[in-house]
């Protein structure tokens, strides 16, 4: 604190030495005092130059060499206007052109501090050799203006003071100094905080310099003594800015940018996600950046002086020590892939990339270069080629198309089945081979359903090669990215011929069955008839023949009906709807199945709304179909039905329009969504998935709404059958 003091009062004493002794000049010799003045200018303008022109090669501050040239043409221009000066006696024939030097030395000075800024950027870059050459002949044009051509306006007149011209001049100036200042302080963060703060009071001081020189009437007057003054303080700031500064501390000016952009440099390497760092000839860490406690667990110092191969298997090193050792005698680019342990011994993949740092004897002298993490994308190429392998060997065909369905890739259990190679299918359209018809009904659907973002199944067949039917059963999905826009589409083709042969096949030994069985059936249905017809048999001989003829039929239409499902299946059903009575045929399906429900302690329940004298429920339906569709529904709901429940069946509208069968026990979630499905059944000891199958079928082809309802809260499933009007 005590140097610092004895500092700020040497120097405040010797301010106001040389601030009194120049005033003390001006008393005794008025030019002595202005020679003084302007002399100590002319010194600080060189200085500028001198240190900017001869750091042009080292430093990169545009804005310091654009400035340094014009100030070595300000000092020039200064020269002139002291001796030039009024009684300095050198030119005679016009005392004031030292009033008009003045003039054109501030402009220069001002448009110059003003200019600058442009170079400030970075991308813009001084041409030296041209700026000093624009200086020059600018500078020669205002001397020949006013010495030679004798045309500069007129500034001073003897006895009156300053021209129009000339004070005009000198608020034109400070307007382009107050704009230069507003410049500086948007741009403060582009210059060194002691720099910028000299700059401001030099720009600060030469506007009240210009001021000061707007109302004096003699050259000799106090006003320009004040002007001088100041011109002596904005000098001195601006020798503290760029010229003492870059001198005692060059790195505040001249390697302003050089330290930015080590600054930069130095963020970039410490923000990277990749371990950058430099090793010596020996292999051994010179620096390390931060980012290696990421990504190995290692603070940087605990890797320094020790090699790359200190930190790998042992498997590892010896390759990885060779292959550096190789590039280093042939001063070649490094690049490879190490395993690296961090420092709770895991494996890190690195990929290695370096470049060699010439030592001064042309020998290799070290590398520096980049370590970056791939394990995770080594993990996942594993996975793709896992992946690969996996569709390669599907025995299901596996195609992935554009998303306008260009096949773009298919595996080799898709070109076998065709019996052509990869390039064959390449660059056509998924729609060639949906089926022999590439504009069937299946490619219409499947399009339809791709254009609306839903999967498409279906069965199409074609024909081979050798002219044989193949089956195949093929799915496409859309694939979309992580915004919903769809990128691809993948399909899948299975063979399913043997399966279309056994299905045909059984249907056709069902439907020999169905006939084979028919006629027995006359035979047993015949002998009632006949035993009736003789008329000798007692009561209850009758009831038991009668019986046996009723069931006779019953099994005779189920006969015909199982006839009727599979044409439904085929779509060869032919629904011939009449006027039906749907309370009466619930009421003869529920008597049907009282036994089975008394013997599992079931209670059977029937509502109907109705108006209060209207007739009975009745709708446009096939009365067969009806009966067996709420057959099945009935036995379903009371197999599923605890012992003890209640299956209940409510009519609902006048006339009616819906039926619901609700019952306790709520179907299993793993079926719910392939409840109607064919097989589909879970928990049922005897249940074959047929019941409800054929229900939907029915309902279907009569054009009855079929909907699954179902609560785990309440524990109830509910079957609702909504009718169409009549």
């Amino acid at each position: 604190m005590r140097t610092t003091s004895t500092s700020i009062f040497f120097k405040l004493t010797m301010a106001t030495v040389v601030l009194v002794g120049l005033y003390l000049a001006s008393l005794k010799n008025y030019l002595l005092f202005h020679t003084m003045v302007e002399m100590f200018s002319i010194v600080v303008a060189f200085g500028i130059f001198t240190i900017g022109w001869n750091s042009r090669q080292v430093i990169k501050s545009n804005y310091l060499l654009f400035l340094a040239i014009a100030y070595l043409f300000v000092a020039f221009l200064d020269l002139l206007h002291t001796l030039s000066y009024k009684g300095m006696g050198i030119f005679t024939d016009y005392d004031y052109y030292a009033n008009q030097v003045w003039i054109a030395t501030r402009y220069m000075e001002s448009l110059s501090l003003l200019a600058a800024f442009w170079f400030l950027r970075e991308s813009r870059t001084v041409n030296a050799v041209r700026v000093f050459s624009a200086y020059f002949a600018f500078t020669a044009v205002i001397v020949a203006a006013i010495f030679w051509w004798k045309v500069f306006p007129v500034c001073f007149v003897d006895g009156v003071g300053l021209t129009p011209f000339k004070k005009i001049s000198e608020y034109v100036i400070c307007l382009i100094l107050a704009a230069a200042g507003w410049l500086l302080f948007r741009t403060r963060d582009r210059f060194d905080p002691v720099v910028f703060r000299w700059l401001v009071w030099s720009l600060g001081c030469t506007i009240l310099s210009e001021l000061a020189f707007t109302v004096y009437i003699s050259n000799y007057g106090f006003s320009n003594l004040v002007g001088h003054y100041f011109k002596l303080f904005s000098f001195y700031f601006i020798y503290r800015a760029l010229v003492a500064t870059g001198i005692t501390a060059p790195h505040a000016v001249l390697f302003r940018a050089l330290q930015d952009s080590e600054t930069k440099f130095r963020g970039l390497v410490e923000s990277s996600r990749d371990l950058i760092w430099e090793v010596d000839e020996e292999l051994r860490y010179t620096y390390v950046s931060p980012r290696a406690r990421a990504i190995l667990g290692y603070a940087p110092e605990d890797m320094l002086g020790r090699r790359p191969f200190d930190f790998m298997p042992e498997d590892q090193a010896a390759g990885a020590g060779e292959a550096f050792r190789r590039a280093a005698e042939s001063a070649a680019p490094l690049l490879r892939e190490s395993v690296f342990l961090d420092g709770r011994g895991r494996e890190v993949v690195m990929e290695t990339r370096g470049v060699p740092i010439p030592a001064p004897d042309g020998r290799t002298g070290g590398y520096r270069g980049v370590d970056r993490d791939v394990t995770a994308r080594k993990r996942h190429e594993l996975e793709l080629r896992q992946l690969q392998r996996a569709v390669e060997s599907s025995p299901i065909g596996i195609v992935v198309t554009s998303a306008g369905g260009a096949v773009e890739y298919a595996n080799t259990a898709f070109y076998q089945g065709r019996g052509i190679i990869g390039v064959d299918a390449l660059g056509r359209d998924i729609g060639l081979f949906l089926g022999d018809d590439p504009d069937g009904p299946a490619v219409r659907e499947a399009r339809e359903a791709l254009g609306q973002g839903r999967v498409w199944q279906g069965d199409v067949s074609r024909r081979t090669g050798r002219g044989d039917r193949l089956w195949e059963h093929v799915t496409v999905a859309p694939v979309t990215d992580r915004r919903g826009a769809l990128v691809n589409h993948v399909a899948t083709f299975e063979d399913i011929t043997d399966r279309k042969d056994l299905e045909k096949l059984k249907e056709d030994v069902e439907q020999i069955m169905r006939h084979d069985l028919k006629s027995p059936l006359n035979g047993i249905i015949g002998i009632p008839q006949l035993l009736l017809e003789g008329g000798n048999l007692t009561e209850q001989q009758e009831m038991l023949v009668r019986l046996v003829e009723s069931t006779g039929y019953r099994i005779l239409r189920m006969v015909d009906h199982s006839l009727d499902l599979f044409k439904m299946e085929t779509g060869v059903y032919e629904y011939v709807p009449a006027e039906v009575d749907v309370a009466k045929v619930m009421r003869t399906v529920l008597n049907d199945h009282a036994g089975l429900a008394r013997a599992r302690g079931v209670t059977l329940d029937m509502s109907t709304e109705r108006a209060e004298d209207g007739p009975e429920c009745r709708i446009r339906s096939d009365k067969d179909l009806l009966y067996h569709m709420l057959s099945n529904l009935i036995a379903n709901a009371v197999d599923a039905s605890p012992d003890g429940g209640t299956v209940s069946v409510r009519l609902e509208g006048v006339p009616c329009r819906v039926i619901r069968i609700r019952n306790r026990g709520a179907v299993p979630a793993a079926i719910r969504g392939r409840f109607f499905e064919k097989y589909k059944t879970w928990g049922k000891k005897h249940g074959t998935g047929l019941g409800t199958y054929s229900s939907k079928l029915m309902a279907d082809v009569m054009g009855y709404g079929l909907h699954l309802d179902t609560s785990d809260e309440a524990d109830k499933t509910t079957i609702s059958i909504l009718l169409p009007e009549a």
